[in-house]
């Protein structure tokens, strides 16, 4: 009877162990053909983001906060981030919209001290 139990357990293990390794494939392949919708897309500098022209757009002026200077633009998507050298050594980080130039929010990264 031991010998019986000990293939029965072998058997389920076995089955458990092939199911998991099957979920974990699938979930693999799903994360690899697709992004979520939540997830911002990124690229570096001169790189097209969806590989479409841009579109063209008005000339648009953005204010920016007064003693700052503007160290890096990057794309996101539809948005672009601003990054500025803030006064007192803060850096803003200044989010667009893209298509219409209009400033969506800004953070403010302070030092701690």
């Amino acid at each position: 009877m031991p010998v019986r139990a000990l293939k029965i357990s072998i058997a389920i293990m076995t089955t458990l162990l092939i199911v998991g390794i099957a979920v974990i494939a699938v979930e693999l392949s799903k994360r690899a053909s697709g992004k979520r919708a939540e997830e911002v897309q990124v690229a570096l500098p001169g790189q097209m983001l969806s590989g479409q022209p841009l579109a063209s757009f008005d000339a648009t002026t953005v204010p920016l906060p007064p003693r700052t200077t503007l160290r890096q633009i990057i794309p996101a998507g539809e948005r672009a981030i601003l990054h500025l050298d803030g006064p007192l050594g803060s850096d803003v980080l200044m989010v667009l919209d893209m298509a219409t130039g209009r400033m969506l929010g800004s953070i403010t990264l302070e030092p701690t001290r």
